[in-house]
């Protein structure tokens, strides 16, 4: 639901392709999106959970050169994909 959410969108969405989603701007999302859905606002512990699930972070953040403002984080998982309910089944913790 948090991908769907209009609201948020420009913070956290689908890639155009639907196979991945980024989160742009972490403090902003950790602040303001995360304790709307968790129980924290930690954006460390956020990513921990992703990586415990089998979620991988697609783009190199730290040899860019972007700023906490500007940085867009990459997520994918096989089985996490725009409009495919039936695979979150297959989404299971480490």
């Amino acid at each position: 639901r948090i991908l769907e959410d209009p609201e948020i969108h420009h913070l956290i969405s689908w890639t155009a392709d639907g196979d991945m989603f980024s989160v742009s701007n972490p403090a902003v999302f950790s602040k303001e999106v995360l304790p709307q859905y968790f129980k924290h606002n930690n954006w460390q512990s956020f990513v921990r959970q992703l990586n415990m699930y089998g979620f991988h972070k697609v783009n190199d953040i730290i040899h860019s050169n972007l700023t906490s403002e500007s940085q867009k984080w990459e997520f994918r998982h096989e089985h996490f994909r725009r409009g495919a309910i039936d695979a979150l089944q297959n989404i299971k913790r480490k």
